[in-house]
């Protein structure tokens, strides 16, 4: 074997077991914001969700450029690319509910047409938005 491809593969499988480890602990730090989250919301007795309050601290934290947005953003890809798999469960959990789906499953369609429509088209508008801002942003600079 070449040796040149040998030290070519080692730098690969380095730079390739770096990447994993870097997404790892982005994935963490964004678990620690969310823990934190649940401790303040379970301290101070918040009716909001911790998981939320973690978000908004997540969020300041970059807003305030304590946190950069390369130190979660790999990391926050993955969780993205992933997430439809958290609501496997709760589709599958429908099956327990045959009876009221008979009765009601129209409007629930109906309900869940609506608010997924009106989710995308929001969702649309803040990302239309938010690329717009860039674009200025780099016009500008």
């Amino acid at each position: 074997m070449n040796p040149e491809y040998v030290k070519q593969g080692e730098i690969i499988m380095r730079s390739k077991t770096l990447l994993g480890v870097t997404v790892i602990l982005q994935i963490v730090l964004i678990s620690c914001f969310a823990m934190i989250g649940d401790w303040i919301s379970l301290t101070l007795h918040l009716p909001l969700p911790g998981n939320i309050i973690g978000l908004i601290l997540l969020y300041l934290a970059l807003k305030s450029r304590l946190l950069q947005i390369e130190h979660v953003e790999r990391g926050g890809k993955l969780l993205l690319l992933v997430m439809p798999l958290f609501f496997v469960p709760a589709l599958s959990g429908i099956m327990d509910y045959t009876d009221f789906m008979r009765q009601s499953g129209l409007q629930v369609l109906v309900i869940l047409v609506i608010s997924s429509l009106l989710t995308l088209t929001g969702s649309a508008y803040i990302v239309d938005r938010l690329a717009r801002r860039k674009e200025e942003a780099t016009v500008h600079e």
